[in-house]
């Protein structure tokens, strides 16, 4: 008996007790609840599983199943849905085992038995809440209705059955034909969802992909045909598959399965089952494709499909292959451009091309890779040197031809574009020195003559080599420009002086060629007519004034003059150098001389005068006439005055008889770089040994190759040992000859 205290009546009121008393007799359940209950909820179970309706409510049943665990009978529930799930799973799968269309009747089944399971896990709810989650090793409803169903497919060879069908499903898609991807979708997922992926269907899938890629990559690489293209440069589609068409193949190929991954396989599986396409498709020949069509490919310049197969090989580590192949072709064409019969009259145009077709290949296909770029500096610096001097020379030459031509009809941009192509191969050839020597040279002829386009043009250029080189390097070349400069000012400064009244009709100007930066002329002797000879002395004194302490050497052979004439057609003006300028105003006064006047009057030599009269009596514009005629110039040939000459042209320019540039002008100006070097090298070694005092052969060859820019024989390094062993700066150690010692 239980009692219960409450506050009392209000004060005065009579006070009441409540008395609680407990049950006589405990109730009970009634003796067939058990098994009523449990025959209801099988009956409902059996219904859900066989599609058909409850003959109770569900929330009835739910009640049922909270009642039937209150009372403690929850495991007889739990027992009751395990068995009904196995009888139900070993029916179902039994006969999908045996039917024709398995895959279909398997989808089939899991679709509705997992809807099955959500409905009855709800009618069941409080049983999974309560006991499933508070029992050890009792597993949830849903785990434990999809472990009846993984139990059974272990236990049987269906599971095999099932992932044989569906790798088959999966390559006829893979040969083109349709298949239901949401079936196979369904089936991926049922695996996923019994923890059988990882361990049945995804080794076996792999294992499948990676021999039906096997086979196929056999069977198209074996049938592979030479590089195929259109007159536009692409590709041809045609039945016989060449590499590119092949590189397509795998392109498309590896899209398939991104697709497949991404539609009814699990997304994980994307990266082992492309990096399996691709080690059958493109690792395991790579040698062969690049070692096939990689040289026509670059031939071609085939962009997307270089690109292509540089995607395809980066993620199977075959760059390094790739890298030989980009060097090898580089070092074979290049080799092959420098050897043609005529290299030197388009060898640097070409390397141009050929370097800016390498550079877009590098940009657009191989994705400006280092290690490539490595590969193709490399490549080209091996080539262009196997000529040693030559391509310095030929550079040099294009350089002034375009500075002369090339860049009149082109804009701003395009001439720094050019010049950046040219510094570009200029950075690979290891005869730097000689180079400066022929460019400076033809630097010279170009300022002196006035036949540079653009003086912007000229200094851009050097600006790009002190960039590429230093200051050292363009120092004499930027004083050259500074030169031209300081000419014109002085000009100006010139005509603002008082000029003489015999010079009145004469424009002079000179200009003033600092020794150190111009390359070294022989001058002339020439006798000037009054006029120049007065114009000269007057701008003599002026440039003595203004720069006490300097000396001026006149070098004739290397001014210009325009001189008006009158003809029986109208008046013409000259365009043409100091000399035969001076040589033709002596038909100013007599209108006919013989050769021994006219070189009596300017002193020339016969070897100059000779090239002078026959440009001005033998070439294309022929203002005096020569007698005899011939193409050639004597000593007893007599000129004439050339009244009758007539042309429509205003202005006339008459080109001197040009000396083309003889194997000996080169030799000297490479025997000149070559005692040059060698200088270089002298200094070289002392320092070294001054800072060693002891070194081996090989190790002073090594310090030697990091201190100089040039190339050098060992037979030459040697021969510059020994003029410094006998000049006593180094001596060889008595019991070793290949050790030297530094003789203080």
């Amino acid at each position: 008996m239980w009692a219960s205290k409450r506050p009392g009546p209000p004060a005065g009121g009579p006070q009441k007790k409540l008395v609680i008393q407990g049950l006589k007799e405990l109730p009970t359940l009634p003796s067939s609840y058990k098994d009523d209950t449990l025959s209801r909820l099988r009956n409902a179970v059996n219904a859900i599983l066989g599609n058909q309706p409850t003959t109770q409510g569900l929330e009835e049943l739910y009640r049922d199943c909270e009642a039937m665990c209150l009372h403690k009978f929850a495991s007889s529930i739990y027992e009751m849905l395990q068995q009904e799930f196995e009888a139900y799973a070993h029916k179902q799968l039994s006969q999908i085992d045996k039917a024709q269309q398995m895959l279909e009747q398997t989808q089939q089944f899991w679709e509705s038995y997992t809807r099955q399971l959500h409905m009855i896990r709800s009618v069941f709810m409080y049983l999974d809440r309560t006991y499933a989650l508070q029992t050890t090793n009792v597993a949830s409803l849903w785990a434990m209705g999809l472990s009846v169903v993984r139990q059974y497919l272990i236990n049987s060879n269906m599971r095999i059955r099932l992932v044989r069908l569906f790798i088959d499903r999966v390559q006829n898609e893979r040969d083109g034909q349709l298949v239901d991807e949401p079936m196979l979708a369904s089936i991926a997922h049922m695996f996923i969802d019994l923890g059988l992926y990882t361990q049945t269907l995804l080794p076996n899938f792999i294992d499948a992909t990676r021999d039906y890629y096997r086979r196929e990559s056999l069977r198209l690489i074996s049938s592979l045909v030479p590089l195929q293209t259109s007159t536009d440069g692409s590709a041809q589609s045609s039945r016989m598959m060449d590499v590119p068409g092949y590189l397509a193949h795998v392109q498309r190929r590896l899209d398939e399965e991104t697709h497949r991954a991404m539609q009814y396989l699990d997304p994980s599986i994307k990266t082992s089952l492309l990096s399996t396409a691709l080690s059958e498709l493109i690792e395991k020949h790579a040698e062969k494709l690049l070692g096939s069509s990689f040289d026509s490919m670059v031939d071609a310049n085939l962009v997307p499909d270089l690109g292509r197969l540089y995607k395809l090989l980066a993620p199977v580590d075959k760059l390094n292959a790739l890298r030989k192949s980009w060097s090898a072709y580089i070092k074979t064409t290049g080799q092959r451009k420098m050897q043609m019969p005529d290299a030197e009259t388009a060898l640097v145009s070409g390397l141009l091309e050929f370097r800016s077709k390498l550079d877009n290949i590098f940009e657009a296909a191989f994705q400006n890779d280092s290690k490539l770029h490595s590969a193709l500096r490399e490549a080209f610096e091996a080539f262009i040197n196997t000529r040693r001097n030559k391509p310095a020379q030929l550079i040099a030459r294009f350089v002034d031809q375009y500075m002369r031509v090339g860049s009149k009809t082109d804009d701003e941009q395009q001439v720094d574009d050019c010049l950046n192509r040219i510094v570009a191969l200029f950075r690979f050839i290891q005869s730097k020195d000689l180079f400066e020597a022929y460019y400076r040279r033809d630097l010279s002829k170009r300022l002196l003559s006035t036949k540079t386009v653009s003086r912007d043009a000229e200094s851009a250029f050097l600006h790009k080599l002190k960039a590429e080189c230093g200051s050292g390097y363009t120092s004499q070349l930027e004083g050259m420009l500074r030169d031209m400069e300081v000419s014109e000012e002085l000009t100006a400064a010139l005509s603002q002086a008082t000029v003489g009244p015999d010079m009145s009709d004469i424009g002079f100007h000179a200009n003033i060629l600092t020794t150190s930066f111009w390359p070294t002329y022989e001058p002339i002797q020439l006798t000037l007519p009054r006029q120049l000879e007065a114009a000269q002395e007057q701008f003599a004194r002026f440039y003595v004034e203004r720069h006490r302490g300097r000396n001026l050497q006149w070098q004739y052979n290397l001014g210009t003059c325009l001189i008006k004439v009158e003809f029986d057609d109208g008046p013409k003006e000259l365009q043409m150098n100091q000399v035969q300028g001076t040589v033709l105003l002596l038909f100013a006064e007599s209108d006919e001389l013989t050769y021994t006047q006219v070189q009596q009057n300017t002193g020339l030599e016969d070897s100059e005068l000779q090239r002078t009269l026959q440009s001005l009596a033998c070439g294309k514009y022929r203002v005096l006439a020569k007698e005899p005629k011939s193409r050639d110039v004597s000593t007893t040939d007599k000129f004439v005055f050339n009244s009758g000459f007539k042309c429509p042209q205003a202005r006339i320019k008459i080109s001197q008889i040009v000396v083309k540039e003889t194997e000996k002008e080169s030799k000297d100006i490479e025997q000149h770089i070559h005692l040059d070097r060698m200088y270089r090298v002298d200094a070289a070694l002392v320092r070294i040994m001054k800072a060693r005092k002891t070194l081996d052969h090989d190790r002073l060859f090594s310090e030697l190759s990091n201190q100089i820019d040039f190339n050098i024989t060992m037979a030459e390094i040697k021969e510059r040992i020994e003029t410094l062993i006998e000049r006593d700066y180094i001596r060889r150690d008595d019991s070793d000859q290949s050790t030297y010692h530094y003789i203080a």
